[in-house]
């Protein structure tokens, strides 16, 4: 008898094909090749399984009300990005002659003008970011404006939230917004907020209504604070306990930021708020003329599903083929796309020293698995790299021959680059740079050097799950 003669074996044998013809047509559809050809092996080989996975997560889907405010949200934005265009002082860069091509993508994007009269400090502890935005936060007049992926109430942040309740009470207008996935743990305790005069906005809310749903790996990571307009924060610090996972303790960096930039992280905040409550924040209030405060050229660098380019990734790309002496990217996730993994290899093999300073040990195993499958080629290129021992070092900075530092919350990944919603600044002057540089020494003197020579004697089973689990790294 054969295996198709019963008719449930014929029709699972239909289904099976008709999901594997289909894909055909459907998958490789504006999507990068490499990501498009997984799909497709994990469809082949498991059809039941990768429609499954394909319809969670395989399309950029987002809800239809999403989709129609996304599509008016350069139209709504526009008295705000007019209003920055007009603003002074905007930014000369002067820049090296080898960074043109890299300016003159950052000037041609036009979504927001590169700033002179910045000044931007480091904070690299939430013992110290929460005590500064405590104090912030007490002398705010007029609305305080925080974006985080990950917010919650504990002993490391309860002041925050204290002055956040202390500035509403006094008639400070206080907006939070916290992605519905990142702070489901808290969602409970962040709601109550309201009672106490504090609006709070749910990115990428979870829904079982068709209109409002959407695939279930949308995230708003950007991690921001604005306070009168005037101060800024950014970077890749959560508003959250650095040990909140049991076994782990994450290592962060935040910006403290002055001048004329902060209204692009106002116009950014004014975005989200707007696709999340219908709100459009575009006073003279929320957008003061802008003061100096510095001598920093930067400019903001939003991105996700908002912004159909995936200016951040080309962006790295554009300072990796820029470099001649130096480039450092400190980053937890390391899962590059092929065009990045060449160019990092090509900047080594031309001289320049190419440093990737990683934690030695993720939240995320297939994540681990798959970065640690790059390690191979990267070394024997030249690329150096050291892991931190102990911590999870969750910093994420780009700095090119001691110049141009790029800063946000954006990890090196497919995810980052063409899924979740992001902020990074470019900033151009070597003065920043250098203060990059030292925290990247402070880093440096802590995590161990990896040496191709030990690397290559991990386990054939170790060296397995790793080919396994690089696979799906354009999925990831």
């Amino acid at each position: 008898m054969s295996p198709l003669d019963s008719p449930a074996a014929q029709l699972y044998f239909l289904i099976e094909w008709t999901i594997r013809l289909a894909a055909l047509f459907i998958v490789p559809l504006r999507r990068p090749p490499t990501a498009a050809t997984a799909w497709l092996l994990l469809l082949f080989f498991l059809p039941i399984v990768g429609l499954v996975m394909y319809l969670l997560v395989g399309r950029p889907r987002i809800s239809h009300e999403r989709s129609e405010k996304i599509a008016r949200l350069a139209e709504t934005l526009r008295p705000i990005t007019e209003r920055l265009a007009r603003a002074e002082p905007q930014g000369s860069g002067n820049l090296p002659a080898r960074f043109a091509a890299v300016d003159q993508m950052v000037r041609r994007w036009r979504q927001f003008p590169l700033f002179d009269g910045n000044r931007i400090g480091l904070i690299d502890s939430m013992e110290t970011f929460a005590a500064e935005l405590v104090q912030e936060i007490d002398a705010a007049r007029l609305h305080v404006h925080l974006t985080f992926y990950i917010a919650a109430i504990d002993p490391a942040t309860r002041s925050v939230f204290d002055a956040l309740e202390r500035a509403a009470a006094r008639g400070v207008t206080v907006r939070l917004i916290v992605d519905d996935f990142g702070s489901k743990e808290g969602m409970r305790h962040l709601k109550a907020l309201a009672r106490m005069g504090i609006e709070i906005g749910q990115a990428f809310p979870r829904s079982k209504l068709p209109r409002k749903s959407a695939r279930f790996d949308l995230r708003n990571h950007r991690k921001l604070v604005v306070i009168d307009g005037r101060l800024g924060y950014a970077g890749s610090m959560n508003l959250v306990d650095p040990e909140f996972k049991p076994g782990r303790i994450y290592e962060d960096l935040m910006m403290r930021i002055e001048g004329p930039v902060v209204l692009e992280l106002q116009a950014v905040f004014a975005g989200d708020w707007h696709l999340e409550t219908g709100i459009l924040l575009d006073t003279e209030t929320h957008f003061p003329d802008p003061e100096t405060a510095g001598h920093e050229s930067c400019i903001g660098l939003p991105s996700g599903p908002e912004y159909p380019e995936p200016l951040l990734q080309q962006l790295l790309l554009g300072l990796i083929h820029a470099a001649t002496e130096r480039l450092e990217i400190v980053t937890p996730y390391f899962v590059p796309d092929e065009s990045t993994l060449d160019a990092l290899k090509t900047a080594a093999r031309r001289g320049v020293h190419c440093e990737l300073i990683l934690p030695a040990e993720l939240d995320h195993p297939l994540v681990q698995l798959a970065q640690e499958s790059y390690f191979d080629e990267l070394l024997e290129s030249g690329v150096r790299i050291r892991r931190h021992p102990s911590k999870l070092l969750h910093s994420k900075i780009t700095l090119c021959d001691g110049r141009l530092s790029l800063v946000g919350s954006a990890n090196l990944d497919v995810r980052s680059s063409l899924i979740n919603a992001e902020f990074g600044l470019l900033c151009y002057s070597s003065e920043t740079a250098a203060r990059f540089a030292d925290q990247i020494e402070v880093y440096r003197r802590v995590c161990q050097p990896l040496a191709a020579e030990h690397w290559a004697l991990r386990g054939r089973g170790r060296i397995l799950l790793q080919n396994i689990a690089r696979l799906t790294s354009p999925l990831l």
